[in-house]
């Protein structure tokens, strides 16, 4: 500041401070605009039920297994596809009762059954139960619908 001259007022100093970063902004070069880009899908907390398996399209069901009459009663078997051995339908004494499947993301090699276009697990943590066979997953199914959950 030069001799003789008075310092600005604190309003003053402040419109000189706003004056000055105006114009450093105007005559600074503009970043070239960024082209907008979709978000990346966040992935799901839990694996979602995968459609019914008679409303995927698959051609007619050629592979039938009878289960265990002492464990299970009469007429309960699963019914599959050898173009899609993941997928096996549980019948109950003739229609579809629900169905066991593996190789679900996230839950690898196991088989979950599933009943009423729900997953069977536990209530609380909201997991699946996990199965080693479809045999065991079928039973949990049939218990389901034994006890009409």
């Amino acid at each position: 500041m030069p001799r003789g001259e008075t310092p600005p007022s604190g309003g003053e100093r402040l419109r000189e401070l706003v004056g000055q970063r105006l114009a450093q902004q105007q005559t600074a070069p503009r970043p070239a605009p960024v082209p907008p880009t979709l978000a990346a899908p966040q992935r799901p907390t839990a694996a979602p039920v995968p459609a019914d398996p008679m409303h995927r399209r698959l051609p007619p069901s050629d592979v039938r297994v009878a289960l265990d009459p002492g464990l299970f009663g009469d007429w309960w078997a699963l019914a599959g596809w050898t173009v899609n051995p993941d997928v096996y339908l549980v019948t109950g004494e003739g229609p579809q009762i629900g169905w066991a499947e593996r190789g679900l993301t996230g839950i690898g090699d196991c088989w979950v059954a599933v009943y009423e276009g729900y997953f069977i697990g536990d209530v609380r943590t909201q997991e699946a139960m996990l199965h080693d066979t479809p045999e065991q997953a079928a039973f949990t199914v049939h218990t389901a619908y034994l006890q009409n959950l």
